[in-house]
């Protein structure tokens, strides 16, 4: 089981490190090879989690790793884009401000799992980041028509920066209204019981024990995901 979640988590920390590279990438070889970074880093966001289903490898940490190397790599890659168009600082913001209130929900023991304008946020936002560069650095592209270059380096750049970055910003604010909204629903599902499930907290001994089982192990994810109040569980671990 561990050399599955080993596999799972690899393909996620490609990720992390597609984040820490890209802006050398950039300096040294343009938008064309970033926008390959980021089409290589959103395929692998993709394949993680549909390996991990394939291989009943699904984990709390694993959901938690994934969603923090998505974060940090499309702040990244906008922050990068900023300094081709300042109208990449929107998605910018609307991040920073989502990141917040997943805090909120967090603290107020809401489930913080993305929903599903949250997941397809992320795909529109990988095509819209993978777009930009691209044609940042069109010139560089050999096989697309000259004529549709020259067409494309004959438009305003301001304009047409801001044409592809506009479905991910309406995405950003459909997802933060989203998670807005589910600060203030009725809490409908069961709150997450760990009574039954736990060795008794005050045995140090246990620690471990409570860390693998709450982070590490696929089952007890799939039973617990979609529930509430699930904040509690790291008191297990201290």
């Amino acid at each position: 089981m561990f050399l599955k979640l080993i596999i799972v988590n690899i393909l996620t920390l490609i990720r992390v490190i597609g984040t820490i590279i890209l802006i050398p990438i950039y300096k040294n070889y343009g938008g064309f090879a970033v926008g390959i970074l980021a089409l290589i880093c959103y395929l692998t966001d993709s394949i993680d989690g549909i390996l991990a289903r394939k291989l009943k490898a699904s984990t709390f940490f694993g959901a938690l790793f994934d969603g923090v190397a998505d974060k940090l790599f499309t702040i990244m890659s906008f922050i990068i884009l900023y300094l081709i168009t300042p109208y990449a600082i929107i998605p910018i913001l609307f991040e920073i401000a989502i990141v917040f209130v997943q805090i909120i929900k967090y603290r107020n023991n809401l489930n913080v799992k993305s929903n599903i304008v949250g997941k397809l946020k992320t795909w529109i936002l990988a095509i819209c980041v993978i777009l930009t560069f691209l044609v940042s650095d069109i010139n560089r592209i050999t096989f697309i028509p000259l004529k549709f270059i020259n067409w494309l380096n004959s438009l305003n750049a301001n304009n047409l920066y801001f044409i592809l970055l506009m479905p991910a910003i309406i995405m950003e604010i459909l997802t933060l209204l989203s998670y807005i909204q589910e600060i203030f629903k009725p809490i409908n599902k069961k709150a997450f019981q760990i009574d039954n499930e736990m060795p008794v907290k005050s045995k140090s001994s246990n620690k471990w024990y409570n860390f693998k089982k709450i982070w590490l192990d696929p089952k007890f994810y799939n039973l617990h995901k979609d529930e509430t109040n699930l904040k509690n569980i790291t008191k297990l671990t201290k």
